[in-house]
Parts: structure tokens; sequence; C-alpha cells
């Protein structure tokens, strides 16, 4: 009788769509490719949910053996429901894997309930531990894991690249079919083309890190797509470190638009670009963008800082290059997204606040996110030695997961922020956090981006001086932005406190779960008539002429989206389109004194703004989607 499997990738749900559980579903498709393995077990089903833990295992009909796919967002629920299996089934063999378990015995110590790891990525040792298992149950000699022995001793085996370019595809040899026939359900997936990357990042265990690249057979790659396209795939993953790092990514790409166009499937792609073949990615996100598929060109920095990236690892391309790349998409009319990392050692309040301001004066006005530094126990950021070095302090809490339903009842992951290290300390890492949330609120999701660069332009105030003064005002003289100030400050201390998350959620925007600095741009949005009275007040500081004033802020607060707002002309008497376009170009025209009409018009009719969270928000903050000087949001003169 055969032996029976079962495998454990739970994940959150986001909206309606749960994702595929690849990686299960790789050790799956590897495993039953050996004859040896098909012979002597029966792969039962995958629970990809955050079920519950009691009813799941009632459903298992004797396990033989378990398998764990672990990262931040399910490890804890994980331990929960192996130590429960554990307590109904003693002889079941418990194995751990994936991202978030560590690289040495630490979770054999600590819970005595499992009873293998796999160390790096886990096909070939799956697959060999599930034959050792029938033959001799001798494990010794099967790389990248750890075990005990029979008289309960720790052994982790050696540590060895590998070197496979080629694995069954979960797609294509069936194993998802009998999850895609739940229909309450819908379902994204990710794509793999190559693994490894040639970069070091600290802070990073994405891949195999500082290692060759081995490409997956094109072919596979392509008919993955198509099987894609078939199943309706709306939205896919594509978890390559440095996609665009070779030629024939752009044939993925066409691959893509082609099956989008005649299938109509899949209709979002999100990636993470390389940033050195600068031509190459450039040209992808061209041809993503036409035809609606991208999600918006990676242009990260992590820091502006030199001393900052050289400890991390990381080198960027120039100040220059990076402007110039910026007003080449922007001439393109195709949105790009900056990504920095508060937390990185090194970084000081000082150069992360200038850091996030300087990005403006190079030119990105359209996104910028600041994430948090995620400790990540494969990282080398996560190792003592590293730790101690720059006084690395970490706070754990519940997961901080965004765009999903509320995880405060239930039982997920954990996520462990960098609070402080040797130059920023928890104060002030609580102070950037609040000035990186008046900055992003307030000028990359638009509501007072016009503004800014009016004042840069024509009375020569920096960003950071400006956003400097902004926040000043709201935290000593404002009315109806300091309760929400107060908020953000509350959960970064409760959070540093050990008491709560970095997540917002308010039922007027739906039950998923916002970051802070969306939540404070939807408050000020859905009371927008409160929010620029009192804008008005500070912003007369520098421009004296009320005329001006006044003609300024009905264009700054025509060129946000709103929900029921989706098609409407206004007159101006200044060309200001034509004047800020250039801007966020990286030039400059005089604004000129003309009569003008503006036709704003936009494809994303939301109908309130639970949809309008969602769809403009969520779904569009990387693209730019919340602002008319995007595509394909249109501002027309009349």
């Amino acid at each position: 009788m055969k032996k029976n499997v079962y495998l454990v990738q739970a994940s959150c749900l986001y909206g309606n769509t749960y994702y595929l559980p690849y990686a299960v579903g790789m050790l799956v498709a590897f495993a039953m490719n050996d004859e040896k393995v098909k012979s002597k077990y029966d792969f039962k089903r995958i629970i990809y949910s955050l079920e519950d833990i009691d009813e799941s295992i009632k459903s298992l009909e004797n396990p033989a053996l378990v398998g764990f796919s672990n990262s931040i967002w399910n490890y804890s629920y994980n331990l929960e429901y192996a130590k429960k299996l554990k307590e109904k089934y003693p002889d079941c063999i418990i194995e751990f894997g994936g991202h978030h378990v560590p690289p040495t015995t630490e979770f054999l110590e600590n819970y005595d309930f499992i009873d293998i790891l796999v160390h790096r990525k886990g096909e070939e040792a799956f697959r060999d531990v599930l034959i050792c298992l029938d033959e001799n149950g001798d494990f010794s000699e099967i790389p990248n894991i750890s075990y005990r022995d029979e008289d309960g001793n720790l052994v982790q085996t050696e540590e060895k690249k590998i070197t496979i370019s080629d694995y069954p595809s979960p797609y294509l040899t069936g194993v998802f079919d009998e999850i895609l026939k739940n229909k309450d359900y819908r379902f994204s997936c990710v794509l793999e083309t190559n693994r490894g990357c040639p970069y070091n990042c600290v802070y990073c265990d994405w891949g195999e890190l500082n290692s060759k690249v081995r490409l997956f057979p094109l072919e596979k790659v392509l008919s993955e797509l198509e099987w894609m396209s078939e199943h309706e795939m709306e939205f896919v993953y594509c978890v390559d470190a440095n996609f665009g790092m070779f030629e024939r990514d752009e044939i993925i790409a066409n691959k893509l638009v082609e099956l989008k166009e005649t299938k109509g499937y899949p209709n979002r792609l999100q990636v993470s670009y390389a940033k050195n073949e600068i031509d190459r990615v450039f040209r992808i996100n061209k041809l993503l963008a036409e035809h609606g598929i991208g999600k918006g060109a990676t242009l990260a920095m992590q820091s502006l800082e030199e001393k900052v990236l050289e400890n991390v690892g990381r080198v960027n391309i120039s100040k220059e290059q990076y402007a110039n790349q910026i007003a080449r998409y922007r001439g393109s009319g195709i949105s790009t997204y900056t990504e920095l990392i508060l937390g990185l050692p090194g970084e000081t309040l000082d150069t992360f606040c200038n850091g996030l301001c300087e990005i403006l004066e190079l030119g990105q006005h359209s996104s910028v996110s600041a994430y948090y530094c995620e400790l990540l126990p494969n990282s080398t950021l996560a190792s003592p030695e590293y730790m101690e070095k720059y006084k690395i302090k970490v706070v754990t809490t519940s997961l901080n997961q965004y765009h999903c339903e509320s995880m405060d009842d239930v039982l997920s992951g954990a996520s462990s922020i960098v609070v402080g290290t040797d130059t920023m300390s928890v104060d002030d890492w609580i102070k950037a956090n609040e000035f990186s949330t008046c900055v992003q609120s307030f000028h990359h999701f638009g509501i007072m981006q016009c503004i800014a660069m009016y004042i840069r332009k024509e009375m020569n105030v920096s960003y950071y001086d400006f956003y400097k003064s902004l926040h000043k005002f709201i935290e000593e003289e404002s009315v109806f932005c300091k309760p929400l100030f107060e908020m953000v400050s509350n959960v970064l201390h409760n959070f540093v406190d050990g008491k709560g998350g970095l997540v917002y959620q308010n039922d007027i925007f739906g039950k998923i779960t916002y970051p802070l600095e969306e939540a404070v741009f939807l408050h000020c949005l859905y009371d927008s008539a409160d929010f620029y009275d009192e804008m008005r007040s500070f912003v007369r500081r520098y421009i004296k002429d009320e005329d001006m004033l006044e003609e300024l802020f009905r264009y700054q607060m025509s060129v946000v989206l709103r929900p029921l707002h989706n098609n409407y002309a206004v007159p101006f008497s200044y060309k200001f389109r034509d004047y800020f376009d250039a801007i966020l170009c990286n030039s400059y025209i005089p604004l000129e004194n003309e009569n003008v009409i503006y036709n704003f018009s936009t494809p994303f009719d939301t109908k309130d703004w639970i949809e309008y969270a969602k769809e403009i928000i969520w779904f569009g903050r990387r693209n730019g989607r919340m602002m008319f000087s995007s595509m394909p949001n249109k501002i027309e003169e009349i």
C-alpha cells in the first residue's frame, strides 16, 4: 500500500484570490518524476489556505509525511499545525522547508515535533528524503538537511549548491488541477524562468544569492504561460530576481502580450527588473505598458547614502542615470516606482529623510515605497555577527501584511522589523516613519504634489524643506491632519512596544488592511474639503497672490481621482497641464497665463470608497493610477 503525503503552503486571502502554492507544487512535480517515489507514495491534497487546524487535521488520511513550506506569512500557523499533527499522528514525519527555515538546526532545537529541516531549495532533498524513508532511513548522505539521528542527536549534513536547471512544471503536470476545481475563489500564480542572483545584498534571501543564474528551458516557460492563459490567471508574479537580465526575457514578454491580446489572460504581470540592462528593461516595460500588462517599471534604490550601500553590499546606478531613466519612461507614458528600505545599517534620520526627498529632486514623482527592513532568517543581515556589528534592534510582532483581510484573529506568521541600528535610534526610526508617511501620502499619492512642485520651481524651496515645514505645521498647528498623524505615531509607538502591527483598517475603505501612508491619503481625500481648507492656510506662507493660490488649488484638486468622478471639464486661467508635464519629465517651461479648459477623464469609474481603495490605491499605486498625470488617465485641452 502506498504511503500518504500531504503538503502545506498556507497563504493569506487577497480580496477573493489565493496564490496557487507554487513552492510545494514544485516539490510534488519533481518527486513524482521519480519512479521510486511514484510507486511508493500517494500525494494527497495541498493545503493552500489558513484552514481551521483541528478540522484540517481531521481530514487527513493516515499521513506518513507532511511537508510545510515556511514563509513569514505562515510559519506560526505551520508550527501550531505541526504540533497538533504530531500529537494525533506521532509516527508521521514532519518536514519543514522554505525561506523561513533558519540555516542552522535551530528549529529542531526549539520544536521537538519537527523531524527534518530542508535548507536552501528543496526539490532534490524532498525527493531524497522520501526515497530514504522507504529504503533505510539513513539521511546522512542527503545534503542541505538537518535531522535527529536514532539517539536523538541533531545532525546537519553538508551544504551543497544546487546545479539543476530544469524541473518538471507543477502547472503542466496537473499538480494544481484539484485546487482549481474550487470555484469559490480566483487564483493568481507564480512564474519562475530562472534561479539564482549574481548580487549579494545582505537584507535579501531571494533565490540563491551570489550564485550563477540557472535558466529554465524557454520552451517550458512559454508552455507555462499558455497554461496560465488557458486557466484565466488574472495576475502573474514573476519571482526571477532580475527579469530583463537576459535577451530571452523579451521573448517571454512578447509571449505574454500575445496571450493577453488573443485570449485575454494573463491580465497583469509583476516582476523585479534587472538594474543594469537599462535598454532591454525599457523595451520590455514599453511593450507591457502599451498592452496594459505591466505594473510599472522598477527603479529601486534602497538608499541614496553611499555608506549604507557599502554596508549592505549594493551598487546603484548613478543618480544621473536614474534621473535620465525617470524622464525617459515618463516621456514614453510609462509609470515608474522606486523602492527604499528604512532601517538599513548606516542610515540616519537625516540621511533617510534627505534621501527620500532627493528622489523627488531627481524627478521621481510617480510612486515611492519606503519599505520596512524585514529581518529574514537566511539573509546575511540576520547573522549574529552582522547584527552585533551594527547593533541591530528588531521587533517581532504579528504578521505585517497589507491588502488582505485583517490578521488580528488569525494565526499566520510574524514579522521581524529592524527598528534601530548603531546609527538610527528607535526614536529616530519612528520620526523617519512619520516623515516618510507625510511625503508618500501627500506627494506620491498626489494630493499636494502640484503645490509642492510649483513652490519648488517658482520659489526655489527644496522638497525637503517644504515637506519638513508641512510636517511641522501638522504637528503644531493642524486641526484636520493632526489626528491622522497622531494615529500614525500611536501605531508606530505601539509597534516598538510589541503591542500591535503596522497596518490600518477602516470599514469605510473595506475589510482589507492598508499601510499607514495609504490610510492617511484615503482619509485626506475622503474629507478633501476640510483637508484643502487647512492646506491653504499652510501654503499662504509661500504664495501671497490669492488668485494664483486659488487657481493652483483648484487644479491640484482636479488632478486626483475620486470615486464617481471620472469625466469632467474645468476652466483655468493658466496652462497648468503643460507646466506640470514638463516638471514630470525633468524639464521646465514657464507657466503661461492663458485661459484654457481641461477635460479630466479616466476608465476607472469606481462607484464607492471601497472599490476606489482597492482598484486605485491597492491595484494602481505602482503605476500612479490615482493621478490624472499618468496613463491611461487623461488631461485633454478643450
